[in-house]
């Protein structure tokens, strides 16, 4: 009979080895937050929509999304197109991944859904965890993790990626808040400290990296679910802290839909 894996143990091995190339690719997908952020598609776009870079971030990542779909259903159905891919991005794959549906298939979906209906600096910091937290914690795992869970991942690993999320957001809100940004989730205004901000941050870099911690490959992996469930979770504790009205939050279709002359 085999061993049974104790919840704790240092002798557990991580899932997978630190993939800097990975990282690195997650990264480079801070221009996506950022351009957000700073609406940098609004000067050159032939069309204004209501807010025209989360608009067209929304539909040019959805349209990604498909088009990756679509790799996928023919990489798994033709072994042609099986040997291409993991001859082009085999060694940004997770072990797993050459058989299951790579990452940035939900990761392309996150950011589609949480900047096309989220509040814009929620889905900010909710791509910031995942940018920084996610790292943090298979790099802090990797290199210090003694304590390990059943899944192979450690709690050194997972104290680091909180700590690496919450970090990443709070730079943003404190840049936002140095700057005076018109914002309901800034750390501090002329009232002073904004407490259930701090919280939010809180809250929502805890729910990031537990679920990072229970996600597994395939559609519903961490590059979906942490960015989508750290956004709800913050969405209902700043509702719950400031008694706002939870239609504030979101966005509708037809918000991302309408031209404005």
């Amino acid at each position: 009979m085999a061993e049974t894996k104790k919840l704790f143990s240092a002798e557990n091995k991580a899932g997978d080895k630190f993939n800097y190339a990975r990282k690195l690719f997650h990264l480079v997908g801070l221009i996506i937050p950022f351009g957000y952020f700073f609406s940098i598609l609004d000067p050159i776009s032939p069309w204004q929509f209501k807010e025209t870079t989360r608009s067209l971030i929304f539909f040019i990542t959805g349209t990604i999304t498909v088009l990756f779909l679509i790799i996928e259903f023919l990489r798994f159905r033709f072994k042609y197109w099986q040997d291409l891919f993991l001859k082009v991005v085999g060694p940004m794959l997770k072990g797993k991944e050459a058989e299951k549906m790579h990452g940035s298939v939900p990761y392309m979906l996150a950011i589609c859904l949480v900047v096309g209906f989220f509040p814009r600096e929620i889905a900010i910091v909710s791509l910031l965890f995942l940018t920084f937290g996610d790292p943090t914690a298979a790099l802090v795992g990797g290199k210090f993790g003694t304590i390990r869970f059943y899944n192979g991942k450690s709690l050194q690993g997972t104290l680091g990626g909180i700590a690496g999320a919450f970090v990443a957001g709070f730079i943003f809100l404190l840049i936002i808040s140095l700057a005076q940004v018109s914002s309901p989730y800034l750390l501090w205004d002329t009232h002073g400290i904004r407490l259930e901000n701090w919280i939010t941050l809180a809250v929502g870099s805890i729910v990031a990296l537990l679920v990072e911690f229970i996600s597994h490959e395939g559609f519903f992996d961490d590059n979906l679910t942490i960015p989508l469930i750290s956004s709800l979770a913050m969405i209902g504790v700043h509702m719950l802290l400031t008694s706002t009205n939870i239609t504030a939050y979101f966005y509708s279709f037809s918000d991302l839909v309408r031209l404005v002359s």
